[in-house]
């Protein structure tokens, strides 16, 4: 099974750590697919490109490793179609990306997996860690074969984050986001050993950004959200 992995061409703690996880867990990378920097505006519309970015740090692990590296949209389907034929790509795996559409999923025999940082349906969207103690639910990472939907698909797993009394909510967050490093090869070597059922995600709506106004009073109850989950 050869792996591609999308990822961000300028410094990405995600990206970095899902390429050395996939490489040191013995997976061919065939190809890390590298967006460049975009730069948006207060509405959320993206006003120019970084041409100038570069994610340093990956590209020369890639080239001590031989692991070849393309900057690409990610939208980019023809390009990205290339890539995958000349290099037997039979998967891919979300190290960070923006929305993928359905022409670039369908490169893939195998499908893309995504890491997202909480419960679906309950978290899918933005702010998935404010939107867990609003429902009063644990935070987790939930593991899916993605489509052309934000953070739906096909369920792989989900695996629950320890919470302890005294955690900021960086902290909180910080936990979750190491969770989907550790979360990586396991779920590799499932899929290449055919070990996952792929049920069907069942996912009304996603939900939208929260206001600073919204996440301050959600945050009213972090507190006994903490003691209802954490760790005794």
């Amino acid at each position: 099974m050869i792996v591609g992995i999308f990822g961000y061409d300028f410094p990405h703690f995600k990206t970095n750590e899902i390429v050395k996880n996939t490489f040191f867990n013995n997976f061919s990378i065939g190809a890390l697919f590298l967006a460049p920097k975009k730069n948006y505006s207060d509405n959320g519309s993206v006003t120019s490109t970084d041409k100038s970015s570069k994610n340093k740090d990956i590209r020369r692990f890639c080239k001590e490793n031989n692991i070849p590296v393309f900057r690409v949209e990610h939208d980019n389907t023809s390009r990205i179609e290339k890539i995958v034929s000349n290099n037997n790509i039979d998967i891919a795996i979300i190290g960070g990306a923006r929305i993928i559409n359905q022409s670039v999923i369908d490169k893939f025999a195998l499908g893309v997996v995504n890491y997202h940082p909480g419960r679906i349906p309950e978290t899918s969207g933005l702010d998935s860690l404010y939107r867990a103690i609003e429902y009063h639910i644990p935070p987790c990472v939930t593991v899916h074969l993605i489509d052309d939907r934000v953070d739906a698909g096909l369920f792989i797993l989900e695996s629950v984050t320890e919470v302890f009394f005294d955690d900021t909510l960086n902290a909180i967050e910080n936990r979750i986001l190491l969770k989907q490093i550790e979360l990586n090869s396991i779920v590799l070597n499932g899929i290449e050993r055919k070990t996952f059922c792929f049920p069907e995600i069942i996912r009304p709506k996603k939900n939208e950004r929260l206001s600073a106004q919204e996440k301050t009073k959600i945050m009213h109850n972090f507190n006994n959200w903490k003691k209802a989950f954490s760790k005794k």
